[in-house]
Order: structure tokens, then C-alpha cells, then sequence
């Protein structure tokens, strides 16, 4: 919505946009409608394409304040400190729709706000939600302390020259670095204890229960899909069949099936994008061939997987490697951890 608002098409072009991701319009504007990371994911791109603006996701950002996020955008502006912001939005991840992990770190009179991987978004997406990500970050803590606030400068894991950094820079208003091994936003650790103007105790502890039991609703109902992704992305050897994956939860191949069918998935579409992450990493991250990659994701030759991993990237497996080696992309399906380096220490993580 905030792309679409901040563009301005036309509802001709605004229809065909979101028609890749399969909605119409009329979804856009009902408050029950749920999309996939793949969905945001495909819509978007539609709009960077149409619109010929590859920093687009900067601006998107910077339109979605606290009361975008419904209940927990509350929660967040009625909390004591910065800090239990900072916490209630980790917590509840899910329901401000971050695509990254968050933790944060003290250190030498700083706090560092680190945006980590747990979706294993590839190459192809990395850039976009990244930038999304931060922006719509900073907004947040804005909306939360005042325009007063801005971090001494921002790192991102993206690769770019000197003007490329300026450009961003320009854009969300304070330095930024590029080139850098990890995200992070960086400010004076004063402003997490900062009483907060608009906390209320009562109003927020409402809040966060109302959170709570979305937040519930939410994991059971994806649950299973998350198990079954998990399993078929850490088996050790061959990708496990349906049958296999059904024995491991105590469930019959028809109970699972009937399962994720209700969840709007199958085990197919969880192993197609099983395959093409586990593909992915396998190919950044690893000397493995493609005929050895194509033996261990279970396609009858190489060929196959050759055909199935253009259609996913518009590319062969050769040019992937060649064209992205040197950006590993981790792979997890899950709310991962990350503890940070030894030297630093962490208030929360997911």
C-alpha cells in the first residue's frame, strides 16, 4: 500500500502490478488479507521495474510509520524506553512484517541495532528488502523519539561505490557506509533508557496482550509449514520425500497433505523453494558442481536442475556463481538467533 500510494499509478498499471503477486486491488484496500514474503516479494518488483527506481524501497519506508502496524505500533509508542520498543518490536517481529532478525548491542558508549538473515533471502531480493528494512527502521525510531533523532551512521551489507553510499545517504539523511560485513544502525546509548513522552503502562501491557494472541494465531497457523521446511533444509543427505517428512511429525502422508493444503501451501511448493535456496547457497557458498548439486536437491539429471534454476533466477547455475560469488547468503527458515560478535553484548535477540 505505501508503495502503491507513494507511485501514484494509474489502477490499469497498479492492477498489473499486483497481479504478479496474484491479488487484485479490492486486496489491497481489505484489512483480512494476508500475503507471502514470495508474493511482497514479486509486487514489488513489479513496482521497481515500472517505475525504474531501484532505491524505491528507501522512500516505501520512510511512508510506514508506527500506525501502519495496527495494535503493535501502539505498543511500541505507550513503552517506558526506547529499549522495550526496541524489545516489543523484536518480539513481535512477525506482526511489523520484518524480513530481517534484530539484535542489539552495547558497546563503547554506542548501541548497535544489527539486522540479520532469517528468511535466507537470495541475491535477487537482498538488496530491496534490506533497504526497505532500514528505512523503515529509522522511521520507526523517529516516530518513536521525535525527527530530533538520527543515528551517527547506518552500515549496510551491500556492495557500491562512493556516490551509491552519498545517494542513499542523501535519501534517509544521515552517513551510510557500504561494503560492510554486517547492517547496523549506530547511535549514542543514552537514547535507549530515554523515558519515552507518550509511554503508558496500562495502555501498553493492553497492547502487547492483544499482540500476544495475534502473535499466537499467527505461528500455529504456519507452524507446520515452518517444520516441514526446516526438515526438508536440514536433512543431512537426499531431500526427504513426503512420506519420510510425515513419519517425522508423527503424521500420515494424507494428514499432512490435508494440513498444509488448509495452511494455502503443499509439499511441493515448500520443496520447490527448499531446492532453490538450498541451490543458491550451495552454489555461493560452496566448489560443489551442478551435477553434484543437482544429485543432492533429488533431480533425475542435471538438465533439469539447469531448466528449474533459470526459471527461479533468469540464469543459469554458471552465471549465478560467476556473477554473485563472494555474497554467501545463509539459509533459515526460522526466528534464528544471533548472539553477536564475542566482544559485544547483547540485549536482545530473537
Amino acid at each position: 500500500m505505501a508503495a502503491a500510494g507513494l507511485l501514484g499509478f494509474d489502477e490499469t498499471t497498479l492492477s498489473s502490478c499486483v497481479k504478479t503477486g496474484s491479488l487484485s486491488i479490492q486486496d489491497l484496500y481489505n484489512p483480512q488479507t494476508k500475503i507471502s514474503l514470495n508474493q511482497q516479494e514479486l509486487i514489488h518488483s513489479a513496482f521497481v521495474q515500472t517505475a525504474q527506481n531501484p532505491l524505491l524501497s528507501l522512500t516505501v519506508g520512510q511512508r510506514l510509520h508506527l500506525t501502519s502496524y495496527g495494535i503493535v505500533g501502539f505498543a511500541m509508542l505507550s513503552s517506558a524506553t526506547l529499549l522495550e520498543a526496541l524489545e516489543t518490536a523484536s518480539t513481535f517481529g512477525v506482526l511489523i512484517n520484518l524480513k530481517f532478525g534484530l539484535s542489539l548491542h552495547r558497546q563503547a558508549g554506542h548501541a548497535e541495532l544489527k539486522l540479520f538473515d532469517q528468511y535466507g533471502l537470495v541475491s535477487l531480493e537482498w538488496k530491496y528488502w534490506l533497504c526497505l528494512e532500514v528505512s523503515k527502521l529509522l522511521t520507526l525510531l523517529q516516530d518513536i523519539l521525535g525527527k530530533d533523532f538520527n543515528p551517527e551512521y547506518i552500515d549496510l551489507s551491500l556492495t557500491g561505490n562512493a556516490s551509491e553510499a552519498e545517494e542513499i545517504g542523501r535519501i534517509l539523511g544521515l552517513p551510510v557506509r557500504l561494503n560492510s560485513s554486517e547492517t547496523r544502525l549506530v547511535f549514542a546509548e543514552e537514547w535507549l533508557e530515554r523515558k519515552l513522552p507518550q509511554s503508558n503502562s496500562i495502555t501498553h501491557s493492553s497492547c502487547k496482550l492483544v499482540c500476544q494472541a495475534q502473535h499466537k494465531e499467527i505461528i500455529q497457523k504456519y507452524d507446520l509449514s515452518y517444520q516441514v521446511q526446516n526438515l526438508l533444509l536440514n536433512s543431512s543427505s537426499s531431500i526427504p520425500s513426503l512420506s519420510d517428512v510425515a513419519d517425522r511429525l508423527h503424521l500420515s502422508p494424507r494428514t499432512l497433505r490435508r494440513r498444509l493444503d488448509a495452511l494455502g501451501t503443499s509439499y511441493n511448493a515448500l520443496l520447490v523453494e527448499v531446492r532453490k535456496k538450498l541451490a543458491i547457497r550451495y552454489l555461493l557458498n560452496t566448489p560443489m558442481t551442478t551435477e553434484a548439486i543437482s544429485e543432492h536437491l533429488n533431480y533425475s539429471d542435471a538438465a533439469n536442475f539447469r531448466h528449474a534454476f533459470k526459471r527461479w533466477t533468469g540464469r543459469s547455475p554458471r552465471e549465478y556463481r560467476v556473477l554473485n560469488r563472494g555474497h554467501e547468503q545463509p539459509v533459515s527458515f526460522s526466528y534464528g538467533k544471533n548472539y553477536g560478535s564475542p566482544h559485544s553484548v547483547s540485549a536482545f535477540s530473537l
